[in-house]
């Protein structure tokens, strides 16, 4: 199987030319003996099967951050990964300038290259007319092909012609043992730098149009008092929308799972079998993805915002903010990630340079709020807030969501300015990014990143919490409870005991043995509470036929427990400990078990300190 391998820099479409040639047939894999995650995809053309690469983006090949020294290495053979055949540079078209360094560089190591002129439809609408051919001779002879990647326009013709270059023999070639350092010296660099001006004046037979669409609304979202309020009202408007359009959604999901759940009652026999179907799976399962739609729309709003080009502007007016509170300005990046879930804001510090820098990026991303609390809070706020109108517009149950997200990120701001008080030595680094043109964003590309996010969703209510929903129904079942028992039998369960034997640790907050049960999975994955709690009382009896699943666990969360409690078991999640999985990827980015049990000793204190103040101020 033909190896290609993408690379490009950054924002010119290596990712949306990657989904667009492997569509569903992608995977997730780490570099052989490197904790760094390369992105793997197959395609079939001309019966031929083709494994692609998303690398890194990288500018140069005189590589600084983590990320960038994985593809220079991999493009000099330095890694155990095997060596692509063939090369796609993919170049925005509308600055092929930025790109043309990269490019000499891979002709003077001899690689066999293709050049996919990505945006060529952007370029064109701006007036810009490009010398392809002219182009292919300045590059030896690599093929260069317009695209559209995320319409696929032009993909064909870029797998032809990578077909064809697969077939041309190597031409064996070794980087000289100081190539590296040349490549750093001034007489190289302004040797290519001329040689791109001279390019450029060649290929360049229409110069593009100034795009004043960007120019104007540049002026108006980055300026310094306008930008921050527009980036705060577009925030508050995010979490009514997201309660708005789901509740239909969600009421659609409750119903299919009270169906099911009434048709396992007529079809199964009383008994544990029927008990562990219907009060078991369907509630511990059910309870989960009951949110599906909040996951869904909230990662249609991002990849929308991410789309049209503002996520990277919202980065932008908050590096001065970061930067006072002692982060690196590309700490935004990582923390803006981390919304999504703390993994990849985590993988995501490897684009600073500074070890002390990146490592206490890496200690607070996961303090910003992941979307598997998600479901802990839409939960509790039902259980808690009432649905009413504040200012007249605005939606009180999606203010408290906007405060619990801005809850967490000023906990990362406070511990990072605690870290640059006491041992953070350095000075943070500024901010570099290119902000990309704004663009209407494609609505499939949209629709397809926020299934694929549902989907994994999906799959992990039907693996994670499945299996944790039937452990945690057997312990609320058994053992049962003796003859002429006074308390209901769910008192005299394993999960009880396991309960009650915690529960010391937690009463200060409030938190009763079922609470506190249901806390212990959820250290696996957040969202399990959902689940746990709902087996718990499915199985106890408290579910009413008359009310669908969260409004009767809502109701009965309402009726077993005070504000207070409730309110102290909110901000428990906004600081808690992240699931097992954050815990590996810190193990592995940091290649120490040291910083994972520092993150989860801190993180429990401040959840725990929190939580027993707000017990006690509300109560």
């Amino acid at each position: 199987m033909s190896l290609i391998a993408l690379v490009g820099l950054p924002n010119s479409g290596k990712s949306s030319l990657f989904n667009t040639l492997t569509g569903n047939r992608q995977r997730v894999a780490n570099f052989p003996g490197i904790t760094v995650e390369k992105k793997l995809g197959e395609l079939t053309f001309n019966n031929q099967n083709m494994e692609v690469i998303d690398l890194p983006g990288v500018y140069t090949l005189d590589a600084s951050t983590l990320d960038e020294k994985i593809t220079r290495d991999y493009i000099f053979n330095k890694t155990q990964a095997n060596a692509a055949d063939v090369y796609v540079l993919v170049m925005d078209a509308t600055n092929i300038k930025k790109s043309l360094y990269l490019a000499f560089q891979l002709k003077e190591l001899g690689k066999k290259f293709v050049v996919a002129l990505n945006m060529m439809d952007i370029a064109s609408q701006r007036g810009q007319v490009l010398d392809v051919e002219a182009l292919s001779n300045k590059l030896g002879g690599a093929p260069v092909v317009p695209t559209v990647a995320v319409a696929g326009e032009g993909v064909s013709q870029l797998l032809s012609s990578v077909e064809k270059m697969i077939k041309i023999e190597e031409q064996k070639f070794e980087a000289p043992s100081d190539y590296q350092l040349k490549i750093k010296t001034r007489e190289y660099i302004k040797e290519k730098l001329s040689l791109v001006e001279q390019t450029l004046d060649e290929v360049i037979l229409t110069k593009i149009k100034a795009d004043t669409f960007t120019e104007k609304l540049d002026s108006f979202v980055l300026h310094p008092i306008l930008g921050p309020i527009l980036l705060l009202s577009i925030l508050v408007v995010i979490f009514q929308l997201l309660f708005a359009w789901s509740d239909p959604f969600m009421g659609m999901i409750e119903m299919g799972f009270e169906w099911l759940g009434a048709q396992a009652i007529l079809l199964l026999p009383a008994g544990y079998l029927q008990s562990l179907v219907v009060d078991g799976i369907i509630a511990g399962v059910g309870g989960i993805l009951v949110f599906l739609p909040h996951i869904i729309f909230l990662f249609i709003i991002i990849y929308f915002l991410e789309d049209f080009g503002y996520l990277g502007r919202a980065a932008f007016l908050l590096d001065f903010t970061m930067r006072r509170l002692g982060l690196p300005g590309k700490a935004v990046v990582p923390l803006l990630s981390s919304h999504a879930c703390a993994i990849p804001g985590i993988m995501s510090a490897r684009i600073i340079e500074n070890p002390t820098q990146r490592l206490i990026t890496m200690m607070i991303s996961p303090l910003t709020t992941c979307s598997a609390r998600l479901p802990v809070y839409t939960l509790l706020i039902a259980a808690i807030i009432p649905n009413i109108t504040v200012l007249g517009f605005l939606q009180l149950p999606g203010l408290v969501l906007f405060g619990l997200y801005l809850f967490g990120i000023l906990g990362a701001f406070g511990v990072a300015f605690f870290a640059k008080k006491t041992f953070l030595p350095t000075s943070p680094s500024y901010l570099m990014m290119e902000l990309p043109a704004y663009r209407v964003p494609k609505v499939w590309t949209v629709l397809r990143g926020a299934l694929q996010k549902g989907w994994i969703f999906v799959k992990k209510a039907g693996t994670v919490i499945f299996l944790l929903s039937i452990i945690i129904w057997g312990l609320v079942t058994f053992p049962g409870a003796p003859e002429n028992a006074s308390e209901p039998d769910i008192n005299y369960s394993y999960a009880a005991q396991v309960g009650k034997t915690f529960e010391p640790l937690f009463r200060p907050l409030g938190f009763d043995w079922k609470i506190t049960t249901a806390l212990i999975p959820s250290f696996a994955a957040r969202e399990v509470l959902v689940a746990s709690m709902g087996t718990v009382y499915a199985v106890e009896g408290e579910d009413t036929e008359s009310e669908s699943f969260l409004a009767s666990l809502t109701s009965t969360l309402n009726k077993n427990y005070s504000l207070a409690t409730l309110l102290a078991l909110l901000m428990w999640f906004v600081f808690a400990p992240q699931c097992i999985a954050t815990f590996g990827v810190l193990k592995k980015e940091t290649n120490s078990y040291k910083m994972p049990l520092v993150f989860g000793a801190y993180t429990l204190a401040m959840a725990y300190v929190f939580s027993f103040l707000t017990f006690v101020i509300f109560s």
